[in-house]
């Protein structure tokens, strides 16, 4: 029904420099922003749109002709200057572009692109690697060091650690390295071991035994894990890419867990990370002084319980790889009647009490978010 919008959105936010987040080209959105513009390009990928990925490959190119002395990428650039974070650096930045260029050097079969782009990525991953900081295999992500600049979660994040996977499995397999695919195999088990509570695990696996001991069992991957125990709470992002990448999870629990979160809220724009945090809670001190220009995080909106197109599309696609196709169906169906209703369309997220579509318009996540769902 949108997807043509949708397309249309993401090649007017194409540049000389890349994808931008926004087609309306104005303020901190004029930038080519690391996982903004890489998440549209894998969108572009799935859609095979020439003008898309050729404003990937453009992405690609200007935030490696960036990349930091450490290896990192940035997190976002506008006329030639680099940005790395504000308050705190942003690790996601580094693991979606290793994860998106891979992709786009597998559809392109591009070999002069192929070999002049290894010696970053292998850097790049290199600078994952030291982000481990005890060696174990798992990164570390500072408060507010990855999209969900302005929530809660730190530490070990179940988002930024699938990422961190994902991209060992892109470049093992883009430049046929048996060495990263025994890493990345490696990664993916320390993931499954200590974010997903399993009685037949391998305490030997643990980073945290003391506190895996203690933490209940969920449907779903726990959000994070801190040197203080376990953040339970669901992480809709991090739980999704772990469906695609295909991770062990009991795929009817977590249906059925999904089921209940809509049932909550009555509808399925469902919340990035749930459950919502109010004013007193342990957690809401973490909130209430993490903003750089002015306070979203009120209950129900923005990371703090608002529901984002992308994120619903990779939710989609990752439940599509579980074989789970009726919960895809129903989200489609309630983000086009929503923008039908409410003639915005592809704002940047929805508040969930209301449903009102807020933040940034034609936002390409958003338009990719839906390209997603259809996908």
């Amino acid at each position: 029904m949108f997807r043509q919008e949708a397309i249309e959105i993401i090649r007017k936010a194409i540049t000389e420099e890349g994808i931008l987040a926004s087609a309306q080209q104005r303020d901190n959105y004029a930038r080519v922003w690391a996982r903004d513009s890489m998440m549209t390009g894998y969108a572009g990928i799935l859609v095979n749109d020439e003008e898309i990925l050729a404003g990937l490959e453009k992405s690609v190119l200007t935030l490696a002709k960036h990349q930091a002395e450490n290896g990192q990428i940035p997190s976002n650039v506008v006329n030639d200057k680099a940005s790395y974070g504000t308050h705190v650096g942003r690790t996601d930045a580094t693991t979606w572009w290793i994860v998106t260029t891979c992709e786009y050097l597998t559809k392109t079969q591009n070999q002069e692109l192929k070999n002049s782009l290894k010696e970053k990525i292998y850097k790049a991953l290199s600078c994952l690697k030291s982000w481990e900081y005890n060696q174990r295999g798992l990164v570390y992500s500072p408060l507010g060091g990855n999209w969900a600049d302005e929530y809660v979660t730190s530490g070990y994040t179940l988002y930024d650690n699938v990422l961190r996977y994902w991209a060992l499995k892109n470049a093992a397999e883009v430049y046929d390295d048996e060495t990263l695919k025994t890493v990345a195999g490696n990664t993916k088990n320390l993931i499954q071991e200590n974010f997903y509570k399993n009685e037949n695990g391998s305490d030997s696996a643990k980073y945290h035994e003391t506190a895996y001991a203690k933490v209940t069992a969920k449907p779903y991957f726990y959000a994070s894990l801190n040197a203080n125990g376990y953040d339970g709470r669901f992480d809709l992002a991090g739980n999704a890419l772990a469906l695609l990448l295909d991770f062990d999870v009991d795929t009817n629990a977590f249906s059925e867990f999904l089921n209940g979160v809509k049932e909550e809220f009555r509808h399925w724009m469902l919340p990035a990370f749930y459950p919502v945090i109010f004013p007193g809670d342990d957690d809401w001190r973490l909130l209430e002084n993490n903003y750089s220009y002015s306070f979203k995080n009120e209950p129900y909106h923005f990371h703090n319980g608002g529901s984002w197109p992308i994120f619903l599309g990779w939710l989609c696609l990752g439940l599509k790889q579980k074989g789970v196709t009726d919960i895809p169906e129903k989200i489609l169906k309630q983000y086009e009647e929503l923008m039908n209703e409410k003639g915005e369309h592809f704002r940047e997220y929805y508040s969930t009490d209301q449903l009102l579509p807020l933040g940034t318009e034609q936002l390409c996540f958003s338009a990719s978010g839906y390209l997603l769902m259809t996908y």
